[in-house]
């Protein structure tokens, strides 16, 4: 009997259970609330209950207006009945039901709104978050009242990272907000979405500026508009945004220093970018916002790619970083592929080992997640080209889980990019590519889709089931990045570049194979001294065995082996050493003639 009057609902049978041991004769009910309770003890937690789950000792003074001697006694019954629960902070209800039950029996749907509304007016008194606050006035019908509470919450998520949360929060004031905190909230959801990678950025800006009448205010969204501009290739949008603004010695002109540089370098114009980065490091001051100091180590990255540097202080860089955890997100965020110059240099596999989990335990300590979720991602990447897959493996699915729930989509797609990449050593395209296909449109629409694509792309042409399909990803990639693959990172173009050349010269088309091998060795330049030398050698190769030179093809493939063990990626080396046997050569392939129309989807 209440089993059915329950419904079988797991707390509603123990607790009337409870409720008939309390009284056997009583008929079996569904009882949330534990039978015995005065009407006025029910009464004064309902009132608290309007707070949420839990509650502290002061809150429920304030709200119910009790002295001490009668809030202990009903907090004491509220204990005997299981209502409540001690926790180290104060209390909290036994469970959601029996906490809705209160609002429902003894506050009413009509009465839901001043019991938020007293909720909000007690938490102000207590110097409670502007969170809670801004939550029950908007609960309460008090949306306008709510605006600057939410708005200083909004702040407070967004310099904690929750950009999501923040955007809720001002979503629901958005309508209600008036005057003055138009403007700020504006411009505020308009660096959120920034923040996100979200495309409406732009757009939300915009909003904002014409909302916005403060001068300083203004002249910082027209530069916030214009580095958002500039990521989405808009430049006529970001040279409009940035006309006539000038240095005026205030706290922007940091900022505006590294949007104009960031606009000169897509312009190529890559003499300004220089002179913008040089003063913007005098300008920015040891104290100057960190997000400042992060912008300007972006354009600095940017910059070092295009000069093609090695980076022999990159090591010394990265051990800054780590000593510095608020400047670790945008630091690695701004170098991550750069610092694949430690994964395929000199740096001896074991070290870049120690330097990561170095760095995730200070991100740990520092509760930078992105920092912790970047560190695991170069130790995986090291385990993998170790030879070490089972770690490999571990970190990196941990780092794109870590990345995705952060919202970090160039992270997440460099992780499970990798992630494939250990699958597909162990023979096992079939994982490796769902994961490819998942991280392809993250890579496309994040802020470094020019160093993240021709990985990926690299990736999708070994994981590719035959010889045609694989040279159906390379039309494919040269559809998205231009045949002559302009639109990437000139460091990353070797990640495509070899096995497109390998893949091309397996097919038989020879002129786009020489067209990639051009490619790599272009790339490979900037690499000087690291194991992309043996990439070089290996494409080179397959290029000879397709062109009928068998021994040049032995001859390269067992150099290329050689230093992939001195590189210390050891399933590289034998890779290249199971084709050096001149026996293994196959015949060359008839010429591929290209076919016309769309590329493959």
């Amino acid at each position: 009997a209440l089993a059915a009057a329950t419904g079988g609902l797991p707390f509603a049978v123990v607790e009337g259970a409870r409720a008939l041991a309390a009284d056997p004769a009583s008929p079996p009910r569904h009882a949330p609330l534990p039978p015995g309770l005065a009407p006025e003890v029910l009464r004064a937690l309902a009132t608290v209950a309007v707070l949420g789950s839990s509650f502290d000792t002061d809150e429920f003074l304030a709200l119910t207006g009790l002295d001490d001697v009668a809030a202990y006694a009903v907090l004491d019954a509220g204990l005997a009945a299981r209502l409540l629960r001690r926790t180290e902070q104060g209390f909290t209800f036994g469970h959601a039901l029996q906490r809705e039950t209160l609002l429902e029996r003894w506050t009413g749907p009509g009465g839901r709104r001043a019991a938020h509304l007293a909720a909000a007016r007690a938490l102000q008194q207590l110097d409670r978050s502007p969170g809670r606050i801004g939550h029950h006035l908007v609960q309460a019908g008090q949306a306008a009242a709510a605006v600057p509470w939410v708005l200083r919450a909004a702040e407070t998520e967004a310099a904690l990272g929750a950009h999501r949360d923040a955007l809720v929060l001002l979503d629901q004031v958005r309508a209600a907000a008036t005057g003055e905190d138009v403007g700020r909230l504006l411009a505020l959801r308009a660096d959120l979405l920034e923040a996100c990678g979200d495309l409406a950025s732009v757009d939300a800006y915009r909003e904002a500026l014409a909302a916005v009448s403060d001068p300083v205010r203004r002249t910082r969204v027209r530069t916030r508009l214009a580095r958002a501009a500039t990521r989405r290739g808009d430049l006529e949008t970001a040279t409009a945004a940035l006309e006539g603004l000038p240095l005026d010695g205030g706290s922007n002109d940091g900022e505006l220093l590294v949007a104009r540089g960031s606009l000169a370098f897509y312009r190529r114009d890559f003499a300004a970018a220089d002179d913008a980065v040089a003063q913007a490091r005098q300008r920015l001051a040891l104290d100057a916002p960190v997000i400042s100091r992060l912008h300007l180590v972006n354009l600095q990255g940017l910059l070092a790619h295009h000069r093609g540097e090695w980076f022999q202080q990159f090591r010394a860089e990265l051990r800054a970083g780590v000593q510095r955890a608020d400047l670790a997100l945008g630091f690695f965020d701004s170098h991550l592929c750069v610092a694949e110059y430690l994964l395929y240099g000199p740096t001896p596999y074991d070290e870049v080992l120690e330097l990561a989990a170095e760095l995730r335990r200070t991100a740990e300590r520092a509760g930078l997640l992105h920092a912790v979720a970047f560190a695991g991602a170069l130790r995986g990447e090291a385990a993998l080209l170790k030879g070490d897959l089972d770690l490999a493996e571990a970190e990196l699915a941990e780092a794109a889980d870590l990345h995705h729930a952060l919202e970090a989509p160039a992270g997440e797609a460099h992780s499970l990019q990798r992630l494939a990449e250990v699958h597909l050593r162990r023979g096992d395209p079939a994982v490796a590519t769902p994961l490819l296909q998942r991280a392809l449109p993250l890579a496309r629409w994040s802020t470094i889709a020019p160093c993240l694509l021709p990985r990926l792309y690299g990736t999708m042409i070994e994981a590719a089931e035959d010889p045609e399909r694989a040279r159906a990803v390379v039309d494919r990639a040269e559809a998205t990045l231009g045949p002559a693959g302009d639109d990437q990172c000139s460091f990353c173009a070797i990640m495509l570049a070899a096995p497109a050349a390998r893949t091309c010269a397996a097919a038989g088309d020879l002129d786009r194979a020489r067209h990639w091998l051009t490619v790599a060795e272009r790339s490979v330049a900037r690499w000087e001294g690291t194991a992309w030398q043996g990439a070089l050698l290996e494409a080179r190769a397959a290029l000879a065995r397709a062109e009928g030179d068998g021994g040049g093809a032995a001859r390269l493939s067992a150099g290329a082996a050689e230093l992939f063990d001195a590189a210390g990626q050891p399933l590289d080396a034998a890779r290249c050493r199971a084709t050096a046997e001149p026996a293994a050569v196959p015949a060359p392939r008839a010429a591929r003639v290209p076919v016309s129309g769309p590329p493959p989807a």
